[in-house]
């Protein structure tokens, strides 16, 4: 890898499936140099070089100690943490320095700890200006915010049990906001952008019910006798103990169940049997069917968001637009024609929101950004 044209081509080798570890490595030791010492694209040559010699002694140093799916995991999510600084390299390369005028007078950050919880009672808590510590107490359940981003579900004491009636809270995210709950049988959710879940502060009866709109990752506590059942707005979701993302917001087409670990069942409402899928399984519904449609994916990437990434994997345009408008809370507005396209790759979720829009001007995806508004052209 002597050459710039060697590190493009190993980009697109991620891009379309066909790298291998050692391409993984050699992209996170590109990356991580890039960032770490912020050197000029003209130092390519060396970086390379010096990349190549360390990735012979990652290979022989780790290959005994690192399971395939572990070694996945850790090294795409390191690789592909600076797509967005590559995309900005072959910007500056590549194109003039009209974009970069369009877009960096009014930036938009990118989306944070922020929700809104709603107690039985009616009472509400903002919880990102909201102080660390005890929220409330509920059926001798007390709740507590820990940190920016997360709040939990347990028992004032060992001996605390369920009181009274069973009593749902929300917990509902803006757009431009991401949260973190624990609930109270130690069950962990995310939620993404524009998602709420509601829940009880304590379980009670033979069954776990929550009920989602929206993102929500869950890794759901095992409990054989106490099934955890996920209402959506097309289907119930039923699992003992497992790891899945659940996708059902209202403005898009379909809902979306990936299954990273474990096997849930699936039932449509009225439908004679649940349909049961397994790890790296998704189930999908879309507004013009009845029926569930399952199929092999890579399920990795369902979950990407709660690490930080936002991926593209077989997006099309207005779902690329889509995720953007509810992570960096602006509006999408489309002159012309949409094209016609379907993308692959991820991207950091921590970056600005004009040099995202520069890594997919890239790609072909043409914008404005006017305040809060994105514009997309066909040309």
């Amino acid at each position: 890898m002597k050459k710039e044209e060697d590190i493009l081509k190993l980009f697109e080798r991620i891009s379309i499936g066909e790298a291998t570890e050692e391409d993984f490595r050699a992209y996170n030791l590109w990356c991580h140099s890039f960032q770490e010492n912020q050197r000029p694209i003209s130092d390519i040559g060396r970086i390379s070089a010096e990349m190549l010699e360390q990735v012979k002694n990652e290979i022989h140093n780790s290959a005994k100690i690192h399971s395939s799916r572990l070694w996945i995991k850790v090294a795409v999510a390191a690789s592909i943490a600076l797509l967005v600084t590559f995309g900005s390299y072959v910007l500056m390369r590549n194109s003039t320095t009209k974009y970069t005028a369009e877009h960096s007078v009014k930036d938009v950050a990118p989306g944070s700890n922020k929700a809104v919880l709603t107690l039985a009672n009616g009472q509400t808590i903002i919880l990102d200006s909201s102080h660390n510590g005890k929220l409330a107490n509920q059926n001798g359940h007390k709740v507590t915010k820990v940190n920016n981003g997360l709040i939990t579900y347990q028992a004032e004491n060992k001996w605390s049990k369920a009181r009274g009636p069973v009593e749902y809270n929300t917990l509902k995210v803006p757009r431009g906001g991401q949260f973190q709950l624990i609930l109270s049988d130690g069950t962990k959710v995310w939620l993404n952008a524009a998602s709420s879940i509601r829940y009880p502060a304590a379980f009670k009866g033979k069954e776990r019910r929550v009920f989602v709109n929206g993102e929500v990752y869950l890794e759901v506590a095992n409990d054989d006798k106490h099934p955890f059942i996920v209402h959506t707005r097309r289907y119930d979701i039923t699992v003992l103990g497992t790891h899945f993302n659940v996708m059902a917001y209202d403005n898009e087409p379909e809902v979306c169940t990936t299954l990273l670990e474990g096997s849930i069942m699936v039932a449509l409402p009225g439908a004679e049997a649940p349909i049961i899928i397994k790890s790296g399984q998704q189930a999908s519904v879309n507004d013009l069917s009845q029926a569930i449609q399952v199929k092999k994916v890579n399920a990795e990437n369902a979950a990407t968001w709660i690490h930080g990434f936002l991926s593209l994997n077989d997006c099309s345009v207005q779902e690329v637009m889509n995720k953007l408008s509810r992570w960096y809370n602006v509006d999408i507005e489309y002159a012309g024609t949409v094209p016609e396209k379907k993308f692959g790759g991820i991207l950091n979720r921590n970056a600005e929101l004009s040099d995202v829009l520069a890594v997919l001007s890239t790609v072909g995806i043409h914008t404005q950004l006017e305040d809060r508004k994105i514009i997309v052209s066909s040309n």
